[in-house]
């Protein structure tokens, strides 16, 4: 006979139910809520099965590197006391401070939740906040199994993701990202027993596609695919590379190259009926903005429910999804890299429109003082008479550069000959910085070097690539200027010969650039030396064309010019700020055009750069030639300025003092 429980057993039941029920409350996290159908237990084996495994980028020390949001309960949000419900109103008004998840259960369509911290100049705010909510919440991703309407036959298994800030470009309040996978199934049940055939990670305004078994999608265990998100933007990609996006992967480089350890996120699944889901996350019927209401691309966004892939998943695939995403070249090559440039001028660019978003007044002077500036220095120069020939004559430096794009014009040949040089110079450097990249990225194993050999020989090849980056540019300034110094002498010369006649000269080129160098970079070690180093940059800056014409040691190259320089730093600072950048700048430039206006790839891109870099350089090195010769130049009596001692050029054993030289013969 079955004996009846005891009244106090019962009661110690009930309590410990109530505890338990009591305690899940206290926490701020829904119970999870077990899947009632045949349909939710086998799509939630289904979800649990491929859950996604992150590689989130390494953290900084600095807020602003790194990465310091990881995908998190929206429960972190939701019932925050530092969060508020706003309306769609201007000013927005305040609907509710720490709104419930039942709050958003009645969808406010146009309203936005608002987090602490302005996401026009976020500073350190919402990475300190992330780091309090990261120490409390788990991170988490949505399941989420739904079918299309217009694919009877297939199935879609979406992973969900939340951030609390975008700190990419485009700086947001929350961020939304996804994995998609598809199945050939009709049904969970049935899409156990096959893999996915395709899967999609989703990149700012699109996804990128990679077949099931593809060499790019990185699975674990067979199961699990692995999402690297890119540092700051979150934007799912397949690997470790800087990617590059000018169109629906977003405008801007996300980079994945430096994943820190894998993280696997607590999977939340979402039931399949719209009224269990709603009933277990009501927030997933809220129609507004997870993030402040800001204009343009700074605004928040909208949660998964107001996405297409929602409701119809393979539709938005098969119109959003595309098979592979822009790589920036991992190798070097000459010159500075048009695609590294159009990563820092999309940022640089994103910084000043976030800056001055809500201060147009701002944005509009500061145009307006970059567009007086380059007038002005247009303005306050002359651009005609600027015949090449004879080389030492006073000259302004629109006149300068003027007579180097002559002498290019007149002489192709020989500046053809000037790029070959710095082509081949410059190739010796990108294999070594090549070198050194395919180093640094090399996976560790057993049989890999030991970290501190790689740090070593790293440093080894740093420091190659910075010696051999100036010689080039120490050569190439010094093979021009002994060409025009023969051209001007009337003497007939090649690069080649130049190029001889500079070698004869090398150790002297080597202590005066060396003692340059090494002065520049202890005054730059400290903020306060930095004005310093450049007023000693440009003051010295015609040691090489002082050294190849006038025939003298190091030392008094570098006395020589700061003499040159003296009482005109001003008007010497300026044109050499502009002759030089203009040379950096044109490769880079037409680079970041090509990048936007053509689909070229990255790597031709690159090289077309290259090309013009070569040819630019010599170009510049010559108007810079041409600005010494002008300050070499003695001027007349009413000229205002004090006049140089004559200079002597010993030639054949002779000395020589500068005249006028014949016209410049044209290439035969």
């Amino acid at each position: 006979m079955r004996r009846d429980r005891p009244d106090h057993l019962d009661r110690v039941i009930l309590s410990s139910a109530l505890l338990v029920l009591a305690a899940l409350l206290l926490c701020g996290t829904e119970p999870a809520m077990a899947a009632t159908s045949p349909d939710d237990v086998a799509a939630q084996q289904l979800a649990d099965r491929y859950a996604p495994v992150v590689k989130l980028q390494d953290s900084a020390a600095r807020c602003a590197d790194g990465e310091h949001f990881q995908p998190i309960d929206v429960q972190a949000v939701l019932g925050n006391q530092e969060v508020a419900l706003r309306g769609p109103w201007r000013p927005p008004d305040l609907i509710k401070t720490q709104p419930q998840d039942t709050d958003l259960g009645l969808q406010y369509p146009g309203h936005f939740l608002d987090f602490p911290g302005d996401p026009l100049r976020p500073a350190c705010d919402y990475a300190d906040w992330s780091a309090r909510l990261n120490a409390e919440y788990a991170a988490t991703v949505y399941a989420h199994v739904a079918q299309d309407p217009e694919y009877p036959g297939q199935l879609s298994l979406e992973y969900w993701f939340f951030y609390v800030f975008n700190d990419y470009n485009n700086t947001h309040e929350g961020d939304w990202e996804s994995i998609q996978l598809i199945f050939d199934a009709a049904t969970p049940a049935a899409a156990l027993t096959t893999p996915p055939t395709a899967v999609g990670y989703s990149q700012h305004g699109g996804a990128e596609r990679a077949r099931w078994g593809d060499a790019k999608l990185e699975l674990v265990d067979g199961t699990h695919p692995v999402a690297y998100p890119a540092a700051g933007s979150h934007a799912n990609k397949y690997g470790r590379r800087l990617y590059l996006g000018r169109g629906s992967e977003g405008l801007g480089c996300d980079d994945t190259t430096e994943p820190q350890a894998t993280i696997n996120p607590k999977v939340a699944y979402v039931p399949l009926n719209r009224a269990d889901y709603l009933a277990q996350y009501p927030w997933l019927a809220f129609q507004g903005r997870w993030g402040e209401r800001q204009r343009s691309f700074f605004d928040g966004p909208t949660g998964p429910n107001m996405k297409e892939s929602w409701t119809a998943p393979i539709q938005d695939a098969e119109a959003n999804w595309r098979d592979d995403s822009t790589t920036v070249p991992a190798g070097a090559l000459l010159g500075p890299s048009s695609t590294r440039a159009f990563c820092a001028a999309v940022a640089t660019g994103s910084n000043l429109l976030r800056e001055t978003l809500d201060r147009t007044w701002l944005l509009g002077l500061v145009l307006a003082v970059l567009v007086a500036l380059v007038w002005f220095a247009a303005a306050r120069t002359r651009w005609s008479d600027a015949d090449p020939l004879p080389a030492r004559r006073p000259r302004a430096w629109g006149q300068a550069v003027a007579s180097a794009i002559r002498l290019f014009r007149r002489r192709p040949g020989l500046f053809g000959g000037f790029a070959a040089a710095l082509g081949v110079l410059g190739l010796i450097t990108v294999t070594l910085a090549n070198l050194q990249a395919a180093r640094r990225d090399a996976p560790t194993d057993l049989g890999a070097p030991t970290e501190d050999a790689t740090g070593f020989w790293a440093s080894i090849l740093a420091l190659a690539v910075t010696l051999l980056t100036i010689a080039t540019y120490v050569v190439l300034l010094a093979v021009v200027m002994r060409t025009l110094d023969q051209l001007d002498r009337g003497a007939p010369v090649t690069a080649r010969a130049a190029l001889r006649h500079v070698v004869t000269i090398r150790w002297q080129l080597a202590r005066a650039a060396t003692q340059y160098v090494v002065v520049l970079f202890v005054l730059t070690i400290f903020v306060a030396t930095i004005p310093l180093a450049v007023y000693y940059a440009v003051s010295r800056a015609f040691i090489v064309q002082v050294l190849v014409a006038e025939h003298c040691s190091g030392s008094a190259a570098l006395r020589r010019s700061r003499r040159l320089v003296a009482g005109r730093w001003w008007r010497t600072a300026v044109p050499l700020t502009l002759v030089v950048g203009s040379g950096l700048a044109v490769g880079p430039i037409a680079g970041i055009v090509l990048l936007l206006a053509t689909d070229w790839s990255p790597t031709l891109i690159n090289v077309v750069s290259s090309i013009l870099f070569a040819l630019a350089m010599p170009i510049a090195a010559a108007a810079v030639a041409y600005l010494y010769f002008d300050r070499a130049t003695p001027r007349s009596p009413g000229s205002g300025e004090l006049p140089d001692a004559p200079q002597t050029y010993p030639r054949d054993g002779q000395e020589r003092v500068a005249h006028d030289s014949p016209a410049l013969p044209a290439d035969s």
